[in-house]
């Protein structure tokens, strides 16, 4: 039974922690991860985009348009999104 367990937390088969919908703590920006790797993001003024993500360690980078829009961090229990380009947007989220 340990085997097993250990299995599956080493495969990911609970899910990834960023898979659900969170608020910005400064806005009313809202993203939501899902678990087939696509989200939707509402950042206000810049806009609202549907996209994809990819984990490398223990960042997350968001596409959009199979460009890279910005990335995704965990700041301890809170998520660091931060988007680049001629607007920048740099907030952190809490889960809903």
């Amino acid at each position: 039974m340990v085997i097993l367990l250990a299995a599956c937390l080493l495969s990911g088969c609970l899910g990834d922690k960023i898979v659900g919908t969170w608020k910005s703590t400064d806005s009313n920006a809202t993203i939501t991860f899902n678990k087939d790797k696509t989200f939707t993001a509402n950042f206000g003024l810049i806009g609202t985009y549907q996209g994809t993500w990819t984990k490398d360690g223990n960042v997350y980078n968001l596409y959009y348009n199979n460009a890279k829009l910005g990335t995704a961090e965990f700041t301890g229990k809170n998520l660091t999104i931060k988007i680049g380009g001629i607007i920048s947007f740099n907030q952190e989220f809490v889960k809903q």
